[in-house]
């Protein structure tokens, strides 16, 4: 069984239970694998096809979806756009594209097979934007992260835009946001999808050492050398910064040793690898 979430954000939490500890969350237009059912039937564990994580939803937070439309979404990956406002909203259409529901999505939803229609109108055309989940297709009124040509900037640019927002454990959002999962998140709006945690995080890419940092870099962060924390390498003005959430997301200096924290002027985290995405 394969299902699709039709919610901004839901939890994924370690057991099935509601105060279960929240160990990711899911966005808008994410599909998944169904695992198992909970005998209770009010819980479904499931496998994110993005990232693979595994862990139990809620059954009234998913819908189910064809195993042809899932296959599709899997070899398409390049079709959906993220949504890249504050607030925007989806809107369900029946077959004479009548509004049936609205559902409101903020930064980081995905929008499977997301088109615009040109409006052949000749006074002040507008555009339309749409996209479409097994069939049913969806009128969208927002904004888009624009696909281009890779540029370092543009990722600090996308990270920038998260400042501020609140740390949250298992958190993918603008509203609540942990170290992996921000890394995560502004990497998927360029269509590069991720791990989810920030160990695996450190097998990605390709492996640097401090000296040749670039802008764009990944830094991971040790205890005992695991790595517990991730952020995004920053070189402005040829000093070397890292965006990253720790209380906040937040910019703070980068040197050979870790993370200076730009408040306290201590330590927070200490180095343990640097990794290249592109």
């Amino acid at each position: 069984m394969f299902a699709i979430v039709y919610l901004d954000i839901i939890p994924v939490r370690a057991e099935p239970n509601d105060k279960a500890e929240q160990v990711t969350q899911l966005r808008f237009g994410e599909v998944v694998e169904v695992l198992e059912a909970h005998e209770n039937r009010k819980w479904l564990k499931i496998q994110n096809l993005l990232d693979k994580y595994v862990g139990w939803v809620d059954v009234l937070q998913i819908k189910p979806i064809s195993r042809s439309f899932f296959e599709r979404y899997k070899q398409n990956l390049s079709a959906h756009a993220v949504v890249s406002s504050i607030h925007a909203q989806a809107i369900e259409l029946d077959a004479r594209k009548n509004f049936l529901n609205t559902t409101w999505l903020s930064k980081g939803a995905i929008l499977p097979f997301y088109q615009i229609r040109k409006d052949k109108a000749i006074i002040k055309p507008r555009d339309t934007y749409f996209f479409e989940i097994d069939n049913i297709l969806f009128r969208f009124r927002g904004k888009v992260y624009e696909k281009h040509e890779y540029a370092s900037q543009e990722v600090i640019n996308r990270a920038l835009a998260y400042q501020n927002a609140p740390y949250l454990w298992g958190g993918k959002s603008f509203w609540g946001v942990d170290c992996s999962g921000f890394v995560q998140e502004v990497w998927k709006t360029l269509g590069i999808f991720l791990p989810r945690d920030a160990y695996q995080q450190a097998d990605f890419g390709t492996k640097v050492v401090f000296s040749d940092l670039k802008t764009a870099d990944i830094a991971f962060f040790q205890r005992e050398n695991r790595v517990i924390h991730t952020g995004i390498v920053w070189v402005k003005n040829k000093f070397i910064h890292i965006i990253h959430a720790r209380g906040r997301v937040r910019v703070d200096k980068l040197d050979e040793t870790g993370i200076l924290d730009t408040e306290t002027h201590t330590y927070s985290h200490f180095n343990h690898s640097f990794r290249r995405i592109v």
